[in-house]
């Protein structure tokens, strides 16, 4: 099973762009696809 996206309102540390590399290597790291990372107003469009 896997998601597509993961919605969040923790800036800090999840939907930070600077962050987002590294969440991206270790979840391929462990053999999982990354999620959309992003905030519900970025998923539609404000």
């Amino acid at each position: 099973m896997s998601i597509n996206y993961l919605l969040t309102w923790n800036c800090k540390h999840l939907a930070n762009a600077e962050k987002r590399e590294d969440i991206e290597k270790t979840c391929n790291e462990y053999g999982y696809i990354s999620p959309v990372i992003c905030t519900p107003e970025e998923l539609l469009g404000g």
